[in-house]
């Protein structure tokens, strides 16, 4: 098997799957409004995927996408916030990390 730029293309898809798999994951509890899970999970992935090596001119679509999701869970669970004091943003804060 030959490494293209010094990268394993295994490791390179093993990458991409696992990311792709914690965003599945991430849907469905964002679909099931557990959006504390769904926020941790998509930050997870978005780790993930940032370790994918692009070319300086190619953006990662796979990491604009999950910033993308992340970004509207974060929206959803401000909203929640702000309707009720349960969910405290300090908790959305620790599991994105």
């Amino acid at each position: 098997m030959s490494k293209s730029n010094g990268v394993d293309p295994i490791q390179l898809r093993q990458l991409r799957a696992m990311a792709e798999n914690l965003c599945t994951q991430a849907n469905h509890h964002r679909e099931n409004h557990n959006y504390l899970v769904a926020y941790g999970l998509y930050g997870r992935a978005l780790s993930i995927a940032q370790k994918i090596p692009t070319s300086e001119h190619d953006e990662n679509a796979l990491v604009a996408r999950i910033r993308t999701d992340q970004q509207a869970v974060c929206e959803m669970l401000r909203s929640e916030e702000s309707g009720r004091k349960t969910t405290p943003w300090e908790k959305v804060q620790k599991v994105g990390r």
